[in-house]
């Protein structure tokens, strides 16, 4: 090659570095800069070819330079390529992280001269990795902490993992979950049942399956999952949520005992069309209704509150409270018969549906005797307003005995007191009016004995 060329082609490598966006430059010794391109000569804030014959030192801070002396005599002396990286704080004074590649620069004969380095800027790169590896171990905490079994197969159902959760509770050892497909972790009575869901969630037409799954020793246990895909190690997977319902039947099966033989009105109402979805023996036994002439319809239907205002007050405390406390209401039951209830009820969910629950406490005997007692009351407070009429001075003449009233009229006792009380008179004489006044006729009385 001429003289010419090799110059030519010397630059036009230089031209090709400066183009380059990663940082390059050669060290002629160890701690002695030869060249360096633009991104490089940049990033330190120096114009081209200021580097030649510059020292780290004068470069670079002091407490970088050791180590980079370091790094270039270890590729120096074992003529070993080195990768590293390193923290640089540039010209505006912001550090950078930099994946930095040291090669030995070898002469034809072998001889090494010199070390190329490149470094490319990482400091984003890392920063998404990190973040990334933040979440997987965010991710692996919560799948390894929670309650709920976590499955993850491949896309023909072969497990490749399952958390703490599901290797306990369906009695499986880490060793033990490899060689199974999720088919093997349902009852062998619903796998062709399970077969067919699955092929719905390949398919994607599908993420929910309801049947249970069963324990290495053979017991069920109640789930319902949930599955999405997503990737795993790279590879394609089906992500499997299972949470355990055993918890939630035994109290179902507690609330079905309870609602069905409370001697209480239970009643379970669609919050949307308020129809009813059940009712207790004691809400039908009360009202004479029959369970087919109640669930689908509403209260409108079955004809319940005969007072419009009762049935505009429970939808208006419905409305703004969501809940009933203690609130008297008018129902009528199938014969006609009225009957007083004291109601309280609350929203509760099931299956992402709203019911209102309400519970009617039958007070009709309390308000009967209620009814009777204020009767009595009325007729206890008639007599005393009548005593307390009695029971004051009354004018009354010394010989004839008639009363003056209020007015000044003077009257007879008798008409007096029958006009102020539901006493009547009938007339008769006593022992002594008879004896002076009808003495004649009377017959003689046998004389007793003189007193001494």
């Amino acid at each position: 090659m001429a003289k010419g060329d090799a110059s030519t082609s010397a630059v036009d490598m230089q031209r090709m570095l400066d183009q380059l966006p990663v940082q390059v430059w050669r060290m002629s010794a160890a701690d002695t800069y030869a060249w360096a391109n633009q991104a490089f000569a940049a990033y330190h804030g120096r114009q081209p070819g200021e580097q030649e014959g510059l020292r780290v030192s004068e470069l670079l801070p002091p407490e970088l330079a050791p180590e980079v002396c370091r790094t270039n005599e270890k590729v120096l002396g074992s003529g070993e390529t080195l990768v590293l990286e390193t923290w640089v704080k540039g010209a505006q004074g912001v550090r950078r992280l930099f994946a930095i590649t040291k090669t030995p620069d070898r002469l034809p004969s072998g001889e090494i001269v010199g070390v190329v380095c490149v470094a490319a800027d990482v400091t984003e790169q890392r920063a998404a990795e990190a973040a990334l590896a933040q979440k997987e171990e965010n991710f692996r905490s919560l799948v390894e902490t929670i309650e709920d079994l976590v499955v993850i197969t491949d896309e023909d159902g072969h497990i490749i993992y399952g958390n703490p959760a599901l290797r306990e509770k369906l009695e499986y050892a880490d060793h033990d979950l490899s060689p199974l497909t999720v088919m093997d972790m349902h009852p062998s009575w619903v796998r062709d049942e399970a077969m067919a869901i699955f092929g719905e969630m390949v398919a994607g037409h599908r993420n929910f399956c309801p049947l249970p799954l069963v324990t290495r020793t053979g017991t069920l246990l109640p789930v319902e999952t949930r599955v999405w895909y997503g990737t795993w190690n790279g590879q394609r997977s089906m992500f499997g949520v299972s949470r355990d319902l055993r918890r939630e039947q035994e109290s179902l099966q507690k609330f079905e005992a309870l609602f069905r033989r409370n001697p209480a009105l239970m009643a379970i109402n669609d919050v949307e069309s308020m129809q009813f979805t059940d009712v207790n023996d004691a809400w039908l036994r009360t009202l004479g209704f029959t369970t087919e002439e109640v669930l689908g319809q509403n209260s409108l239907g079955l004809d319940l509150f005969p007072m419009q205002e009762d049935k505009q007050r429970l939808t208006q405390l419905l409305a703004a409270y969501g809940r009933l406390e203690e609130v008297e209401l008018v129902v009528k039951a199938k014969d006609g018969r009225l009957i007083h209830g004291l109601f309280s009820g609350e929203i509760i969910e099931s299956h992402g549906r709203r019911f209102f629950l309400t519970v009617m406490v039958d007070i009709s005997a309390r308000r009967k005797a209620e009814s009777e007692r204020e009767l009595v009351i009325r007729e206890l407070k008639s007599a005393l307003d009548q005593i307390k009429t009695l029971r004051g001075i009354l004018p009354i003449c010394a010989k004839c005995k008639k009363i003056r009233d209020d007015k000044g009229y003077w009257q007879q006792v008798e008409a007096y007191v029958t006009r102020h009380t539901d006493a009547h008179f009938s007339h008769g004489m006593c022992p002594g009016c008879l004896e002076e006044m009808y003495n004649e006729f009377l017959p003689l009385k046998e004389e007793g004995p003189t007193p001494a």
